[in-house]
């Protein structure tokens, strides 16, 4: 004989009231609804802002089946207003949000080219580097981006080496390759969080934490600083850039979120 239907289990359940802490769903889904940190300061309004447009020499077709494409809004280093970058993977995308981190960087570009070469049959050849990173010393950097799997035939390691030799003097002073292996994750996750923090200034909440933070002593972790700023959800953001920016170290590992412990720099 069949078992009898719950009906009630079939039933539609209503979702959970949203949780307006400002924190992660995935947090939400991990650890269930919050009660949200009190805010003293209401809603972040951001001001419009004009983005300036992709730099790269090489247009980044969106659609494909192979690869990832990118496209991102971060801060130019140069003029520090918003601009738009474009990638053809996530490696790119990941290597430059970490390149924008080097203090010794005076500015990037994606997509660089074409430079011109002898390959290894002697026949002219183009070659457009993924990244163009020109260094304050006024070195410049052209950087290969491929997956490890890609490398197997030497086809392209063979077109770096030429590339190496027969470079045009003042165009490129160094060729790197950087693949997957060279990109720490959490490092990369994290500076991906600080590019897209960097456009959200928020100056109110950035006195407050100074204020709290000229009363904490040794290690604290991340929601409770971001509790005692009493900015809701608006203070995570500030606590981030602080740790790049020179106010917060960041004690324990792994990707940045509210159980991240972190320590007042002097």
């Amino acid at each position: 004989m069949n078992m009898s239907l719950d009906h009630a289990l079939m039933e539609r359940t209503t979702s959970p009231t949203m949780d307006l802490s400002g924190m992660p769903e995935a947090f939400q889904r991990a650890y269930g609804p919050t009660e949200p940190f009190e805010n003293e300061f209401g809603e972040l309004e951001m001001p419009d802002f004009v983005v300036l447009p992709y730099r790269g020499n090489r247009k980044i077709n969106p659609r494909s089946k192979g690869s990832t494409r990118i496209f991102s809004v971060w801060l130019d280093l140069q003029t520090q207003t918003p601009r738009s970058y474009g990638f053809d993977s996530q490696v790119e995308y990941h290597h430059t949000a970490l390149t924008l981190l080097d203090p010794d960087v005076a500015q990037v570009q994606e997509q660089f080219g074409p430079i011109p070469f002898v390959d290894h049959e002697g026949k002219p050849a183009n070659h457009y580097a993924d990244l163009m990173i020109i260094k304050k010393d006024g070195r410049k950097i052209a950087v290969a981006v491929k997956p490890t799997d890609r490398l197997e035939s030497g086809r392209f390691i063979r077109e770096l080496e030429a590339l190496e030799k027969t470079k045009p003097a003042g165009v490129v002073d160094e060729i790197r390759l950087v693949t997957e292996t060279c990109i720490p994750r959490a490092e990369a996750f994290n500076a991906v969080m600080y590019q897209r923090f960097a456009l959200c200034r928020d100056p109110a909440v950035e006195t407050r934490l100074t204020d709290v933070l000229s009363s904490v002593s040794g290690d604290i972790p991340i929601c409770d600083l971001a509790e005692r700023c009493r900015a809701g959800g608006r203070a995570f953001r500030p606590i981030v850039r602080g740790i790049f920016e020179g106010q917060l170290q960041k004690v324990s590992g792994g990707r940045i979120n509210l159980f991240t412990m972190v320590r007042r720099l002097q």
